[in-house]
């Protein structure tokens, strides 16, 4: 979790700009945050829950939908009750379809806005739900800490370096080689591991 200015000491280093003549603060800076945006999307593709957040509270009964505080990137599961049971999601324009004015214990959700859960049908009763999300992220400015872990700093270098160097020879070829190697060691760090299997032992 490195500072935007550390970070961009280090890309100017591995790009021989040193005196700040090349690249001006605000390219890299952009840079910096494709980069980070590249990163979560291939780490939310491989492993969203490296970056999951939770949101739980309980709706009223005859309220059907909730807002979240910020935009989700990502929607990983929506539950309802205790136990916990998961949510198919839907379209609008399939629950409207159907009597919108159903009441039970929910079954679906859909988006309306990028924001905004809709529970279907309505919850009859006051109904406990938990929202798993990948949430977007703001973006950086020259006061501010990279959002990821120092290791995946180290990719962030890694992509500026590429998309500035690279970028000024248009070789778009290579820079994607270049990115999808990125990609490849991301996955390789944070690839689950497999499940487990239990077999019986000879004489069982």
């Amino acid at each position: 979790m490195l500072s935007v200015q550390a970070l961009a000491r280090r890309i100017r280093y591995r790009l021989h700009d040193i005196d700040e003549i090349t690249y001006e603060d605000e390219e890299i800076l952009d840079s910096l945050n494709n980069g980070i945006r590249f990163i979560r999307r291939t780490i939310a593709s491989i492993r969203p829950a490296l970056l999951m957040t939770e949101h739980s509270g309980t709706l009223a009964a005859g309220i059907k939908s909730i807002t979240l505080e910020t935009r989700p990137m990502k929607i990983i599961n929506v539950t309802v009750g205790k136990p916990e049971k998961a949510l198919h999601e839907t379209e609008m324009a399939f629950a409207i379809h159907r009597a919108s004015d159903k009441t039970g214990e929910p079954q679906e959700f859909y988006l309306t806005g990028s924001q905004t859960i809709n529970f279907y049908p309505t919850p009859k009763e006051p109904t406990p739900y938990t929202i798993r999300t990948v949430d977007d992220v703001e973006e950086l400015t020259w006061q501010d800490k990279s959002p990821l872990l120092t290791e995946f700093d180290d990719f962030l270098v890694e992509y500026v370096t590429i998309r500035l160097s690279v970028g000024n020879e248009y070789d778009m070829t290579q820079e994607m080689q270049m990115l999808a190697n990125i990609a490849a060691q991301i996955q390789q760090i944070i690839m689950p591991p497999p499940a487990g299997i239990i077999t019986k032992g000879y004489w069982q």
